[in-house]
């Protein structure tokens, strides 16, 4: 089944409305599509789980991962992987990078946590933490 595009928040709350398990393996969101195998959402938490291998697209980067979980409280979305891949899809912008645990919010920030690597501009950076803007390339190291 597809949704109309509509505003991450318009979709979280459709989803606080509903309890249990989804029978959609696909959730889009303006510019984030995810595809799982199993999807559940559970109202008591506020949280979307996304399971049985995780997909997904947006408009500057893809993500392939095991699970991953959205946080209606805080807004993220983290994925878990033994590792999660990212990959840019922006020509102008290319990136990929790996990591245990790959947080992003509706900003441009995202997180590479554990076991972090990226690979941009010819350059190769390694860490436990990188924090990396997929608008603009800054990446942010903190060990």
């Amino acid at each position: 089944m597809q949704f109309n595009k509509v505003s991450l928040f318009s979709l979280l709350i459709v989803c606080h409305l509903a309890f249990g398990e989804s029978n959609d393996n696909q959730f889009k969101s303006n510019n984030i599509v995810i595809n799982s195998g199993a999807i559940q959402v559970e109202k008591k938490s506020n949280k979307i789980f996304f399971n049985d291998g995780v997909y997904i697209k947006s408009g500057e980067f893809t993500i392939e991962a095991r699970k991953a979980i959205f946080n209606k409280i805080n807004n993220t979305i983290s994925v878990y992987g033994e590792p999660s891949k990212i990959s840019s899809t922006a020509k102008n912008n290319f990136f990929t990078g790996s990591a245990e645990e790959i947080i992003f919010t509706e900003t441009d920030k995202i997180q590479l946590v554990g076991n972090a690597t990226i690979f941009y501009d010819d350059i190769n950076i390694s860490s436990k933490e990188i924090i990396f803007n997929a608008r603009n390339g800054k990446v942010l190291s903190n060990n």
